[in-house]
């Protein structure tokens, strides 16, 4: 069935997917979720004119909702030699979720002189050496289930911007993106199954679905991900991730109380499952 909902017929998108479809698909209960109006995938950057005619004309899509770095922006820039295909059919909300409260919760993490040697490279525009020092040093170490916990304590305005565009019925459809489609949008994705009440098992089926959303671009993933001193367990989505993630938010006190805690109150989740839940 996983090969009947994830990467359709694209060439230059991975790991794609209408979030709604996949929870219905594995459901046993009467909790159903609107049909195309949620989706998640990799990076757009190299989207076809084809693919993106796919995505108007299949998948109206009208939002898409981009979390990477600035780094991330301007590797792919500097890969491709332009900012993308130049193909722009919806409108782009930009949030570049890994903020500041994020680095530099990262940069006390570092000895002191890597430290130093890592703002330095920064300043002097040697930004993938400095990446590398952090990837080596602290976030490998940290690995998915640490950098997630981080995200959900430290990108928690970024974590709200990106629910708000959840908010707006004209938005829709909407496609959360970030390079792998996994981690932040996995992150993000998440929090809004939490809120209509999915189980954690669905959404753990809707995650796991990234190792095979993956499989195409993994080789060619990996360098990249070598570059920035992470390891091949970078590239994995595995379900544990989802059951800490759970677990940390339980106990700060449940996913109401820790969404009342970052600003994404009541009313706003109440307008969520108006707008999302069937």
């Amino acid at each position: 069935m996983a090969d009947t909902i994830i990467n359709p017929p694209f060439t230059g998108v991975h790991n794609f997917r209408d979030v709604g479809r996949v929870i219905n698909s594995f459901s046993r209960s009467n909790l159903r979720i609107q049909e195309g109006l949620l989706f998640r995938s990799g990076r757009l950057d190299e989207i076809t004119p084809l693919d993106a005619q796919l995505m108007i004309e299949k998948y109206h899509l009208k939002t898409v909702i981009d979390l990477r770095t600035k780094s991330e922006h301007l590797k792919r820039k500097e890969v491709l030699g332009l900012e993308g295909s130049g193909v722009r059919h919806w409108d782009t909300v930009k949030i570049h979720f890994i903020g500041r409260r994020f680095e530099i919760n990262l940069i006390k993490q570092l000895k002191w002189w890597k430290a130093i040697w890592f703002i330095l490279l920064m300043i002097t525009g040697y930004r993938m050496a400095a990446i590398r020092i952090m990837g080596r040093n602290v976030m490998r170490p940290k690995g998915l289930i640490g950098l997630s916990k981080d995200s959900l304590q430290f990108c928690q305005s970024e974590i709200v911007q990106a629910l708000e565009v959840y908010l707006n019925p004209q938005a829709y459809p909407v496609l959360v993106h970030c390079t792998q489609g996994k981690d932040r949008s996995g992150l993000v994705i998440m929090l809004i199954l939490f809120i209509l009440g999915v189980p954690v098992d669905l959404v753990k089926a809707d995650y796991v679905l990234s190792n095979q959303g993956l499989e195409r671009v993994r080789a060619s993933m990996m360098d990249e991900v070598m570059e920035i001193g992470m390891d091949g367990r970078y590239l994995e989505a595995p379900e544990i991730v989802v059951d800490e993630v759970w677990k940390f938010v339980q106990e700060k006190g449940g996913v109401d109380v820790y969404l009342d805690e970052i600003g994404f109150g009541e009313d706003k989740r109440t307008k969520l499952r108006t707008l999302l839940l069937m």
